[in-house]
């Protein structure tokens, strides 16, 4: 299948810094990247959220023994008390 694409100069150059970026020529990068999107899972985007949740899940366990900081002790001030 064929398809045309009218795209800015911008656009192009980007895609062309890219595709030589990972040493492909500028139509087989951009197989890739339609290959790629058309092969992600529908959803992908509360895939995504999930999968946030559960990297931010995963990075707060055990830190329920961490002590208390009140909202004072991380402004710009006090990181910042000896100089601007």
């Amino acid at each position: 299948m064929s398809i045309t694409l009218n795209l800015s100069p911008e656009i192009v150059a980007g895609l062309r810094s890219q595709a030589q970026a990972r040493g492909l020529p500028l139509d087989a990068y951009l197989q890739e990247l339609l290959s790629h999107s058309a092969a992600a899972p529908r959803g992908g985007e509360t895939l995504r959220l999930q999968q946030f949740d559960a990297e931010l899940d995963a990075l707060a366990e055990g830190s329920e023994g961490f002590p208390y900081l009140p909202p004072q002790a991380v402004t710009r001030e006090s990181f910042y008390r000896d100089h601007n």
